[in-house]
């Protein structure tokens, strides 16, 4: 099944949990030895497994442990750092350029029509 925008979130976790499973299984390892390589019981190993909720960390630990991490990083690659970011981070403050030439205006400006 390929996982969309328009998959309900228990079928995502269902089909998730299906692949996490034949990983595991491609791998040749049960599910006692996969808790204990990832760090977690084997019931958490089940829940995932079976599509129910999981903590972020115990999905972190999993997917090292089927040598997954990186999937991660491709999913939600860095941002690029903004130019505008990356001037304040310096201490540095965007100021609006003026031509060297422009003098400072003598007078406020007005819009001409006041009285």
């Amino acid at each position: 099944m390929k996982i969309t925008n328009l998959t309900a979130d228990h079928a995502a976790l269902v089909e998730f949990g299906r692949r996490v499973a034949e990983t595991r299984l491609a791998r040749q390892m049960t599910q006692a030895q996969f808790a204990e390589a990832a760090g977690v019981s084997k019931r958490t190993i089940e829940r995932l497994e079976d599509g129910a909720s999981t903590q972020s960390a115990n999905l972190v630990r999993c997917l090292r442990a089927l040598h997954k991490l990186e999937g991660l990083d491709r999913l939600l690659p860095e941002t690029p750092a903004n130019p505008i970011a990356l001037l304040e981070r310096h201490g540095k403050t965007r100021q609006r350029a003026r031509p060297a030439d422009t003098p400072e205006p003598a007078t406020p400006w007005t819009w001409g029509d006041e009285p």
